[in-house]
């Protein structure tokens, strides 16, 4: 029985850089420094190198689930801890992030954390209800939390940080299948600053779940979410196809804000001007 073959498109990158819709601001700094997230919003809110498409999915068309690496003519490669430390700057060690994912009354739980949560949809006399995603469209909190006030208080300022902090990792860290949505489960890991969780960690899981599923899509067309900004630039350093042009070394320039903590990271050579 002979196989249908299918021409298949390039996957699209469902992982987004910080946006300029979301100013960072000063004010966030110590509340997000708590998190150890501070390095990895540096480097993200900063101008983003562009993503080459078709070389990140040969990439993955060579992904291996049963072994969680890519098996190449010259053997198995695959991205490791130290590759998510050196490139992200995400800290690898700390509390894991274990939690229930249990999004039963998440609205609720949302507006006792921040003071609001979108709408729920309307439906129409007799029409059945869409799930809906435990979570906040990325264009809600963009429309509610872009500019934090000038006069506003310590607890405000908190709040507008972990909003930011929240968009920022769901659109970069942890971009899932709809691209459209933060969700809940990360808003509530930032709901403690202080908790030292390895973000690395949950990075490099995430991305193996994401590539598990890209290796095996069946239609034409199809998407992969996950940190795409760690697996670029770990093919660039890696492989020596389909890269742009490393930056030169200038000395750190930190725009005036923030603390120039990642001048050292592998990332910093395919930073875009």
């Amino acid at each position: 029985m002979s196989e249908k073959k299918m021409e298949l498109m390039p996957l699209k990158m469902r992982s987004h850089g910080a946006s300029t819709v979301m100013q960072y601001d000063e004010r966030y700094t110590p509340y997000i420094e708590m998190t150890g997230l501070l390095p990895f919003i540096q480097l993200v809110s900063r101008s983003m190198p562009n993503l080459n498409d078709a070389a990140v999915t040969a990439l993955i068309d060579r992904w291996r689930p049963e072994t969680h690496s890519f098996h190449l003519r010259t053997g198995e490669m695959t991205v490791t801890l130290q590759d998510v430390s050196m490139i992200t700057a995400l800290p690898i060690e700390g509390k894991p992030i274990c939690m229930s994912t249990d999004s039963e009354g998440w609205r609720q739980k949302m507006e006792a954390l921040i003071g609001m949560s979108p709408q729920e949809p309307e439906v129409e006399d007799g029409g059945k209800k869409d799930r809906v995603p435990a979570g906040a469209p990325f264009t809600w909190i963009a429309a509610n939390f872009a500019h934090c006030p000038e006069d506003a208080d310590d607890e405000v300022i908190r709040r507008y940080a972990h909003m930011y902090t929240w968009y920022v990792i769901s659109r970069t860290i942890f971009a899932d299948g709809t691209s459209k949505n933060a969700p809940w489960t990360w808003l509530k890991a930032l709901t403690v600053f202080d908790n030292k969780f390895t973000w690395g960690s949950a990075a490099l899981a995430y991305l193996y779940l994401q590539l598990d599923d890209a290796c095996r899509r069946s239609t034409k067309d199809g998407g992969v979410g996950g940190c795409m900004l760690l697996l670029s630039v770990w093919s660039w350093e890696r492989l020596p196809v389909g890269c742009p042009k490393t930056s030169k070394w200038n000395t750190w320039d930190d725009h005036g804000f923030l603390h120039g903590l990642t001048s050292g990271t592998w990332y910093r050579r395919w930073q875009a001007k």
